[in-house]
């Protein structure tokens, strides 16, 4: 077994190794989905040091060609202020809120209207 996950792994991929998956990706959507509200539109890359059971992630939105960062937040949700969240422990692939969103609405059985946003 690997000790890292793959640099292209995403929320999507490591379901199956979440140690509490319906818990974290819900969380992961409420984070992109208030920087969305905020900045028209979100992204989310996760750490790819860990095994994937309860990985870190990354919060970001585009304002043209340029990507900022939203926030960076441990697998519980609390901002990640520490200095070693350095940019080469990020994933190289993302998804958008929309992907994130049906993701989770998918491997829940979702089957209610979503809310419209204000």
């Amino acid at each position: 077994m690997a000790d890292t996950i793959p640099a292209d792994s995403t929320v999507a991929s490591v379901w199956g190794k979440l140690k509490n998956p319906r818990q974290y990706v819900a969380g992961v959507r409420q984070k992109m989905m208030t920087c969305a509200k905020q900045h028209g539109n979100a992204e989310v890359k996760i750490g790819v040091t860990g095994r994937g059971y309860q990985p870190c992630y990354r919060v970001t939105y585009r304002d043209g060609d340029v990507e900022h960062i939203y926030g960076s937040y441990w697998d519980n949700h609390q901002p990640l202020e520490r200095e070693d969240a350095l940019n080469q422990n990020w994933g190289t692939a993302s998804m958008s809120t929309d992907e994130v969103d049906h993701f989770l609405k998918e491997k829940i059985n979702w089957k209610g209207s979503t809310p419209k946003a204000d």
